[in-house]
């Protein structure tokens, strides 16, 4: 499932920027000293932060944040950031790797980066170069699922929750299942993606099948087809998904965390839950193409997007949730709040579909669509 990311907030709050900007500082009045040590024959470590160090080529979702941490990375390291572009969906990069192209970092989705492993686009990960690795949930810190013979190809980044989002006006309290988006009472202004797999995924959840393998088939024919007539609209962009709930076009439906908060954050009377059912999950994460030709500079690029206070800006500015457990400590309490999840919820981490499977989902979508 692809997502874009081009949109941030204008309201960034600069507040771990300048933390990395004083910490920056510091090394700075270090480095005079080590100079000074040099000049006068005293022995001493000089490294001239500002001598050009080449260069790491980036194709990237998130491209707000990106730009606005690059800037500190290069004055850190002397190494440039050239940003070949943004991408608004994951087959963008594959199509260019598939062609032999050349970068150095790009933000894959989980199940995509399992295709790229098995397709050997990937490079490998030598994780002592990435100290930060340290600061994510432990169980992301070696994932078999970034793994192969051993090998780790992947770093697990933020997590995107396609949770099930409602107007604060029109319920009191959140709805606790996707049933509401089945409910006639909300007729014409219920919306949902436009996308195959989140479409059956969630109605095999609703239906108490296997999101990622359903069996019921028949019955979840069924169930979409009442759904569409309830429907004011399938959306496609994430923006666009945004707007009408912001704007009260629609009142329920599915959308992502992270485009919900930022929702909310533009004054919308919106806000997100995960329903008893479950919903699905993607995880973003960084990788190194086996095409990179500075894959040592890649290294140190990934290992600083992973400090807590560049993560944390992440956050503030994107609004999507992290598996970054340091990143969490550097928020506002107030922030932190609106990136917690309902206790027992059952997330269901969206992995590469057997290929009869996706196939499947992908026709029975049209079917649904055209009937």
């Amino acid at each position: 499932m692809s997502r874009k990311h081009q949109h941030g907030s204008s309201g960034v709050n600069r507040r771990t920027l300048l933390k990395g900007a004083a910490g920056a500082a510091a090394g700075a009045s270090a480095l005079t000293t080590a100079i000074a040590q040099a000049s006068t024959g005293t022995p001493g470590f000089y490294v001239n932060l500002r001598q050009d160090q080449g260069e790491v080529v980036t194709y990237n979702f998130y491209q707000p944040w990106i730009a606005e941490v690059a800037p500190m990375f290069e004055e850190e390291t002397g190494i440039k950031v050239n940003q070949l572009g943004a991408y608004s969906s994951n087959d963008e990069w594959w199509a260019r790797l598939q062609a032999g192209e050349s970068f150095d970092f790009f933000i894959p989705t989980t199940d995509w980066v399992q295709r790229a492993m098995a397709a050997d686009l990937l490079h490998e990960l030598d994780t002592e170069q990435i100290p930060n690795i340290s600061n994510l949930v432990e169980e992301f810190q070696a994932n078999e699922i970034y793994q192969r013979e051993g090998n780790t190809y992947a770093i697990p980044f933020t997590r995107v929750y396609y949770c099930l989002t409602y107007n604060t006006n029109e319920f009191s309290e959140a709805p606790t299942s996707w049933e509401v988006t089945w409910d006639e009472a909300y007729s014409g202004r219920i919306t949902m993606q436009d996308n195959a797999q989140a479409r059956i995924g969630t109605t095999a959840l609703l239906l108490g099948d296997d999101p990622l393998n359903p069996t019921m088939w028949d019955e979840i024919r069924e169930r979409l087809t009442e759904q569409m007539g309830l429907l004011r609209t399938l959306w496609t962009d994430y923006q666009q998904g945004m707007e009408i709930f912001v704007n009260e076009e629609v009142v329920v439906g599915q959308l992502t965390a992270g485009r919900t908060r930022m929702g909310m954050a533009a004054g919308g009377p919106i806000n997100w839950t995960v329903p008893e059912e479950g919903c699905l999950t993607f995880i973003d994460t960084f990788a190194i193409p086996r095409t990179a030709e500075n894959p040592e500079n890649a290294h140190r690029f990934i290992d600083f997007l992973l400090r807590p206070d560049i993560t944390a800006l992440e956050m503030e500015m994107m609004y999507y949730d992290t598996v970054n457990e340091a990143a969490r400590q550097e928020l506002d309490p107030e922030i932190a709040e609106q990136f917690e999840v309902p206790e027992g919820a059952n997330l269901v981490l969206s992995t590469d579909l057997d290929a009869q499977v996706r196939t499947q989902m992908d026709e029975l979508w049209t079917e649904v669509k055209l009937s």
